[in-house]
């Protein structure tokens, strides 16, 4: 067997969620070792890698007084009231009758269903 490319992909976490793949493929000419190369190219990428890094630590600033967040509460609508607002957020009649079915069988978004058939109607 004879190999003629030797390849060599890294993927490096950059933090935040976000991550760099670094590569590099190699020729090999006949008679040249495949693990010699693939040493090779570990080093190219991770070297690269390197030049890319900052030469200074980057500093973490504090938070004032290291107080702790606040919590805040907020009030979750209910699936009523969410069904009510996809019923007035539609934009023409079309878009409103997908929801035919559902406001049948509940008589308060029926209400709103007729309410926003009149308005987009006019």
């Amino acid at each position: 067997m004879y190999i003629d490319k030797i390849s060599y992909q890294k993927t490096f976490n950059l933090g935040s969620f976000q991550s760099e793949r670094i590569g590099v493929e190699i020729s090999l000419n006949e008679g040249e070792d495949a693990k010699e190369a693939l040493n090779t190219a570990k080093n190219l990428v991770h070297e690269y890698y390197m030049e890319g890094l900052p030469k200074e630590p980057i500093q973490i600033e504090q938070v004032a007084d290291n107080k702790p967040v606040p919590i805040v509460q907020v009030e979750k609508p209910s699936k009523e009231d969410q069904q009510k607002q996809y019923l007035l957020d539609c934009k023409d009649i079309t878009e409103l009758k997908t929801f035919e079915k559902l406001v049948k069988s509940n008589p308060h978004l029926m209400e709103t269903y007729d309410e926003q058939l009149k308005k987009l109607s006019v």
